[in-house]
């Protein structure tokens, strides 16, 4: 063993090994198996982009806008995802997913590190901060979003304290983040939200010459961004596609994740704890503009859709172990504590590295497990016997009306057969609030929900049982249910039913 290494091991302390063992254990839930429906129809679309060799441009699953204009803002991401698919199924997807996580809360360690911290309060707020976005972790694009939103804090905050001007980057990352990710659009907030910081102060004329360089700067980068984005496949009309959800009441009202929080759910209580430590953070270290218009702009973003807590735990993570730390040392049980540890130091870092091994051990089994669970979760999430007796009776039925979370697992069966082209799939804006309200109309039970049927030539449907249009057709004599496992239900008109037998 070299002299240098042995001089860093002996400098090895508890509390940085209760640090490293809480990323370590934060993989739990940043290395997801593909549970979110969506991930079926990304890759699809990346295998077909990798098959025909150009970036999709029309709708390719559908029956409803076959043929539209699709401005795919998820492209690149689908087709590495694809080509990682190709390689290891879904588990080298979630994993590879898990990483590009993981690499965006070291990014917020490195923040992190541009004040003290303590390392054990350190440790239990990364723990917190990997459950205050739950529903959001896994194998999903927006995962691109929140690394690159850890990056440009990370960049900003070193900027606005004279310690780096790396931020002069981003522009460049923005080409990148546009061509993998519609969230590139928030990834203006914070720059912007810098901006107007800096314009408070030289209006207050603290600093003046500094703050005004920074507005000047600042004006500039958030100009070179917003230019940068335009450099994709669709150019500017990319903005104009990624904006549209944020101004469709159909989509806000009927998808989960664009819906307010639910703190009536387990998984949202993480980042309900957040929350909750914000005021407690704000009064034991008093918080600069910066972080006070960050924290108001990201909680209005975590609060209006579930999709953006990912950003709030981007932003929100350093803050509190700064605030916590600072807490600490003001208490003055800090000082008997680090007097009690002292003639212990030895055992206590024993301690923390039995602490590290158990979670490493743990960690390695349940990401074990999750990821080799995958093929029996999908069967409990997603309509696979349905659509085995689909596949094994090709001759019947021609338009499906689709459960809605089931249309991106649908393709991934199906596609490109014309008989099994779905109504709708998690590409919202593809489908467009008209074909979207229609969805929500006959998921909800609407009384037009027999004219959508009609004017589609709707003639078989796989749903949930209980849903309000299976409870109508299953006591209409022109339709049979033909297939029901608990899970999915299929109806098929008689007219569409060719020597089907009822399963």
């Amino acid at each position: 063993m070299s002299a240098a290494l042995s001089s860093r091991l002996r400098r090895i302390t508890p509390g940085q090994l209760l640090v490293v063992a809480a990323f370590v254990v934060i993989l739990c839930v940043l290395v997801r198996r593909g549970g979110d429906p969506d991930i079926f129809w990304h890759l699809m679309t990346g295998q077909w982009m990798v098959d025909h060799h150009q970036v999709v441009s029309h709708d390719l699953f559908t029956f409803t806008v076959a043929g539209a204009k699709w401005i795919d803002p998820e492209y690149l991401t689908e087709i590495i995802a694809y080509l990682f698919y190709n390689v290891g199924g879904l588990a080298l997807v979630s994993i590879a997913f898990g990483a590009v996580s993981f690499i965006g809360f070291l990014l917020i360690w490195r923040r992190v590190h541009l004040e003290p911290a303590n390392k054990v309060v350190a440790a239990i707020m990364i723990g917190i901060a990997g459950l205050g976005a739950v529903l959001v972790w896994g194998p999903r694009p927006q995962m691109i979003t929140f690394t690159f939103t850890a990056l440009e804090l990370l960049w900003l905050d070193g900027y606005l304290r004279g310690k780096s001007r790396a931020i002069y980057w981003l522009p460049l990352v923005m080409v990148a983040w546009a061509n993998l990710h519609g969230g590139f659009l928030f990834g203006l907030v914070p720059v912007g939200v810098a901006a107007f910081v800096e314009v408070v102060h030289w209006i207050r004329r603290v600093d003046g010459d500094t703050h005004k360089r920074r507005v000047r700067n600042l004006v500039l980068i958030f100009v070179g961004c917003v230019v940068a984005a335009v450099i994709n496949p669709n150019g500017i009309h990319l903005y104009g596609y990624v904006i549209q959800p944020q101004f469709s009441s159909v989509q806000q009202n009927f998808i989960a994740e664009w819906q307010s929080p639910n703190f009536h759910v387990l998984e949202e209580r993480g980042f309900e704890l957040m929350l909750l430590l914000l005021p407690i953070a704000f009064m034991l270290r008093r918080p600069s503009l910066w972080d006070v218009c960050l924290t108001v702009a990201v909680t209005y973003l975590a609060l209006s859709a579930v999709r953006h807590s990912a950003l709030f735990v981007a932003a929100e993570t350093p803050l509190l172990i700064w605030s916590f730390s600072a807490g600490w040392e003001k208490v003055a049980l800090a000082q008997r504590v680090r007097t009690w540890m002292a003639p212990r130091a030895r055992d206590m870092l024993a301690g923390a590295a039995a602490v590290l091994v158990v979670a490493i051990l743990g960690t390695a089994y349940f990401v074990h497990g999750t990821l080799s669970n995958q093929a029996r979760a999908t069967a409990a999430n997603f309509p696979v016997g349905a659509s085995n007796w689909l596949a094994a009776h090709p001759t019947v039925g021609t338009h499906m009306f689709n459960q809605y979370g089931w249309g991106g697992y649908l393709i991934f069966r199906f596609y490109p057969d014309p008989n099994r082209r779905v109504f709708s799939f998690g590409e919202a804006t593809l489908l467009g609030n008209k074909v979207m309200q229609q969805v929500s109309d006959v998921e909800t039970g609407n009384p037009d929900w027999q004219q959508i049927f009609a004017q589609w030539d709707i003639d078989y449907v796989v749903d949930v049982p209980g849903a309000p249009e299976v409870l109508a057709l299953e006591v209409d004599p022109q339709w049979t249910r033909v297939y029901d496992d608990g899970l999915a239900v299929i109806m098929v008109k008689n007219s569409a039913l060719t020597g089907a037998t009822t399963g």
